[in-house]
């Protein structure tokens, strides 16, 4: 799931993309909408290719959980992760891709299991309103020097697990 900071300066990552000129957060959260890591591209840049940097992150906390329990994760993402090769991907990291085509006609070519997944987005886009909301900082990139705006990134996700663990 990505959101999308505008930028006011300018300075390294920001371009224009569809939204304007900004950057382009790629969030990945537990199931429960708990913010887990993070990938950072300029507004214009592909969010299918930062889904690999986003998985190494967690690749042994999935393998150890899921093995024990004999379950497999569930990828969800939005349209703008779609591709067959990524979905590929998935399957070969033992993980399951639930995401929506963008075409029509898509659906119809690919084969269609029937199972009873719930759409659960509702819950990245909940920690993208907490993290917009409290820190007011990363909804607009003042700053020129990635390094600086990418730590208030990282200082977000901190302070957000500090409040989960110490109430």
């Amino acid at each position: 799931m990505v959101f999308f900071s505008a930028g006011k300066g300018g300075g390294k990552l920001v371009d224009y993309g569809y939204k304007g000129k900004g950057v382009t957060i790629h969030l990945l959260v537990d199931g429960n909408g708990n913010p887990i890591g993070f990938e950072v591209t300029a507004a214009n840049g592909d969010e299918k290719q930062q889904v690999e940097k986003l998985l190494s992150v967690i690749e042994e906390a999935l393998q150890k959980r899921y093995k024990l329990n004999g379950l497999i994760p569930i990828f969800e993402a939005d349209k703008g992760y779609d591709a067959e090769e990524l979905r590929d991907k998935l399957l070969r990291r033992k993980i399951f891709p639930f995401i929506p085509y963008r075409r029509i006609g898509a659906a119809k070519k690919a084969q269609i299991i029937v199972c009873n997944l719930a759409k659960q987005r509702w819950k990245v886009e909940r920690a993208i309103a907490w993290l917009q909301r409290k820190y007011r900082r990363l909804v607009v990139r003042w700053e020129r020097r990635f390094c600086y705006w990418k730590g208030f990134l990282s200082l977000s996700l901190i302070f957000f697990w500090l409040c989960r663990f110490l109430g």
